[in-house]
C-alpha cells in the first residue's frame, strides 16, 4: 500500500473512532471500515474518468516539424527589472531610500 493511502485510511479510521464516541477495543473494525471507504472512493474515481486528461486526443494535431519551428521562433527574453514593479511600488521604494539616506548619520 502506498503511504498516501495508508495515511488516508489512518485519518479516516481515527475520525470514525471519534464519531463513535472513542470506544475502546474497536480499532480493527474502524480500520476495516475506513479501508472499505477508500476502496469505494478509488473505484468511483476510476469509473468516472477512465482516461487521464493527458491521454485524450487533442482537437488539432500539430506536426512535429511545426512544433520545432514554434519553439525555435520564440527568442528568450531577459527579465526587465523595471517592468516588474508597478509604478506605485517604485515610488514607495524611492521614498524609503530617500528617507533612509536622510536619517543616516555620518560617522
Amino acid at each position: 500500500m502506498s503511504d498516501v493511502r495508508l495515511e488516508w485510511i489512518s485519518k479516516r479510521a481515527y475520525a470514525i473512532w471519534e464519531e463513535a464516541g472513542r470506544p475502546h477495543g474497536q480499532d480493527a473494525e474502524h480500520w476495516e471500515q475506513a479501508a472499505r471507504e477508500r476502496d469505494e472512493f478509488e473505484r468511483v474515481a476510476l469509473a468516472e474518468d477512465p482516461k487521464p486528461a493527458s491521454a485524450k486526443k487533442p482537437l488539432i494535431e500539430i506536426s512535429k516539424k511545426a512544433q520545432t519551428k514554434k519553439s525555435e521562433a520564440k527568442p528568450k527574453k531577459k527579465a526587465d527589472a523595471s517592468a516588474e514593479k508597478p509604478v506605485a511600488a517604485k515610488a514607495v521604494a524611492k521614498a524609503k531610500s530617500a528617507k533612509g539616506a536622510a536619517n543616516s548619520k555620518p560617522i
